[in-house]
């Protein structure tokens, strides 16, 4: 499950990064941004770097509202 994988990867805290979730999504990186712009998609924290960080609640929000296969 994306929610467990990402709590353990990143050490409890509730982020979860766009590279994670172009991996557990089967997505790219072009569709992250597509998403962002287009279906309201959870824009990632202001505070990441070069692989954005996104808080992971917002993201699992998204996706069950989207019909997401991580929708649980």
């Amino acid at each position: 499950n994306l929610y467990k994988e990402c709590r353990m990867t990143n050490l409890s805290l509730d982020v979860i990064s766009r590279k994670q979730i172009c991996k557990q999504l089967g997505v790219s990186r072009d569709t992250i941004r597509n998403w962002i712009s287009k279906r309201n998609f959870p824009k990632p924290l202001s505070t990441s770097g070069r692989d954005p960080l996104f808080n992971i609640k917002e993201v699992k929000d998204w996706l069950h509202q989207n019909g997401g296969e991580d929708a649980k």
